[in-house]
């Protein structure tokens, strides 16, 4: 198992110390639950809070739009939103980012007709739509702003994530193994499959609530580091795995990465082990996450599009089967990651700090 000092050479800039009691309020672990809105209970919240019908005026843009541009074959990055009259459509998306950084911390917009448009119209008006959220980055190493989620027949291993399988997905933030996670994500289901596929979304905060009530001394432990596998979407001569907290906070405002499975492989990467605080500390962030009151299922219908805070809500989904003889080419979504700052690379460039006078 690699000692503190090993980690620091690998990992500059995290000491590896675990937290202690009498230091968790400089660790970031805060004293009281956070009050977010983001930290809702699944039995205090109904689909009529989430769910948003795309007013009828906003549909009519979008099908001028998606008929203007159903044979785009340029690049999607050279599409502005505001380069188009869309009023309707401005008012809505502005309701989405209000919901995103004040309410629930996720949306459903239903729903587009996108069965009656073209591939390139669908993708299109969903770039527009995402980029009036926050500026779409890139989900690859080598590209890939938008990131089709579909089963392709590849088996899992090493560099082949889940999303191009039909298999289950655990609850996870996106990008979680990144420095600078994408501040939200979104889907669109452009086809579902024949069986399965349901969605389910978990408050991240509220397992961080109850966790602090119930296991501070695990939730401790999630505010330190811990590697996280890059699945393989680095230079091949960079590092396989990052060493970074589950949780962080700044003030009142929490920010979470959760992926179980991409924590478990990083170490095996390293060729290190958890430690034991580690692994007690993710089964009970496991449990708090997976609780009922903490989640929702839903299954998405071709048009809708669910939209998210990625470090405060967590999303998975359950396998799905497409059909045998796949005439309509199978279970399709839209996928994509958005990030305020840090420009479109993967990985993120930080803003650089003001330089501090003599």
């Amino acid at each position: 198992m690699a000692d503190s000092n090993t980690r620091e050479r690998l990992a500059p800039g995290f000491s590896g110390k675990f937290a202690q009691d009498d230091a968790r309020q400089e660790r970031g672990v805060p004293e009281k639950p956070l009050q977010m809105g983001s930290g809702w209970r699944a039995s205090h919240i109904s689909e009529a809070d989430w769910r948003v019908e795309i007013p009828a005026e906003a549909l009519r843009e979008f099908e001028i739009i998606a008929g203007a541009l159903a044979e785009y074959d340029e690049p999607l990055d050279e599409l502005n939103p505001d380069g188009f009259d869309w009023p309707a459509t401005t008012d809505l998306m502005a309701d989405v980012r209000s919901r995103l950084n004040d309410g629930l911390g996720f949306v459903l917009l239903d729903r587009m007709p996108v069965e009656t448009w073209t591939d390139p119209a669908n993708r299109a008006v969903t770039w527009l739509l995402n980029t009036m959220i926050a500026p779409p980055i890139m989900q690859k190493w080598n590209g890939h702003r938008v990131y089709d989620v579909k089963d392709t027949g590849a088996k899992l291993e090493y560099g082949v994530r889940r999303s191009v399988t039909n298999l289950s997905q655990e609850v996870h933030t996106d990008g979680s193994f990144l420095a600078m996670t994408p501040d939200f994500f979104s889907l669109t289901c452009i086809r579902q499959a024949e069986a399965g596929g349901t969605s389910l979304i978990s408050s991240l905060v509220s397992a961080h609530n109850d966790l602090l009530e119930n296991h501070p001394e695990h939730l401790a432990r999630l505010y330190e580091p811990f590697w996280w596998d890059r699945q393989a979407e680095h230079d091949p001569a960079e590092q396989r795995a990052n060493w970074l907290p589950v949780f962080t906070r700044d003030g009142n405002t929490l920010s979470a990465r959760y992926y179980d499975d991409y924590i478990r492989k990083g170490y095996g990467l390293m060729n290190d082990e958890i430690d034991a605080a580690g692994l007690a500390a993710l089964e009970a962030m496991r449990e708090a996450v997976e609780s009922p009151q903490n989640q929702i299922e839903f299954r998405l219908q071709p048009g809708q599009m669910i939209c998210a805070q990625n470090m405060q809500i967590a999303h998975g989904r359950t396998g799905f089967r497409d059909p045998s003889v796949k005439t309509e080419g199978g279970r399709l979504l839209l996928r994509y990651w958005l990030r305020k700052e840090g420009g479109i690379a993967l990985d993120g460039v930080p803003e650089k700090l003001p330089a501090m006078a003599d």
